[in-house]
């Protein structure tokens, strides 16, 4: 399968890309060409029309970042037309070229507004804060969830993924926080929902919550450890928990 990755030269698509490359063909975009990434705007719908022609499936990582040089009111419009008009012209392309699935990343901050003591999971009605980047991930699911609606059943898998962290990264005192995800699983999902045939819940669009399996752990992942996705986060972050070593 040829599977296409907007926002490549990102954190999480520079560490998807060799494993990815592993299992399929992998054609990489960013916005701007950088090292084996070619550029690829997603606010270009003919564009992404003509990278949807040549592919079979698609990672949608791109999101736009705040910039220090630029003021609130740029980096808001930044980010809000990145997710939102982004996310609409890759699902317009990705539905008109019959793709077999588009795997849209999203973030657990959608449900941050619940009481930190309540257990939530995907049948929570989002209560994201009002910042442009979890409203963005908010509004750019609902977009999915129409496409799903009007498209192929299947088509669309929703990976709202917690904060994640390389471990290798991380000084010996650091602790835990409330919805960590390791890299190396955040990459190890994706590749999961690209092959998964079929999902729990609504059958035409595939949502799952996933952060790290640490006790008193705020998100359920009922759903996405369950099959038909099967999916269990290996690291728990017990070297940087308060009671860990």
């Amino acid at each position: 399968m040829l599977v296409a990755i907007t926002g490549a030269a990102g954190f999480i698509g520079r560490a998807l890309l060799p494993k990815l490359a592993d299992q399929h063909h992998v054609l990489a975009t960013d916005l701007h060409a950088a090292d084996s990434a070619e550029a690829c705007d997603v606010l270009d719908l003919d564009a992404l029309r003509g990278l949807c022609a040549r592919i079979d499936a698609v990672v949608h990582l791109a999101a736009a970042a705040q910039r220090d040089d630029l003021s609130q009111r740029e980096n808001e419009t930044r980010i809000f037309d990145t997710r939102l008009k982004g996310t609409h012209n890759l699902l317009q392309a990705a539905q008109e070229a019959n793709l077999k699935r588009v795997v849209l990343i999203s973030d657990l901050r959608v449900l941050a507004n619940y009481d930190a003591d309540l257990l939530v999971c995907e049948d929570f009605v989002p209560q994201p804060a009002t910042e442009a980047e979890p409203l963005s991930a908010y509004l750019a699911e609902l977009i999915a969830r129409e496409y799903a609606r009007l498209g192929p059943p299947g088509q669309i898998l929703t990976l709202r993924l917690g904060t994640v962290i390389d471990p290798t990264t991380l000084a010996s005192d650091a602790r835990c926080e409330d919805g960590w995800l390791a890299l190396d699983d955040a990459v190890a999902a994706i590749l999961r929902g690209l092959d998964c045939e079929r999902f729990a819940g609504m059958g035409e669009w595939g949502l799952y919550n996933l952060a790290a399996d640490v006790p008193d752990n705020r998100y359920s992942l009922l759903k996405i450890q369950a099959e038909p996705f099967g999916f269990f986060p290996a690291e728990d972050f017990t070297a940087w928990q308060e009671d860990g070593p």
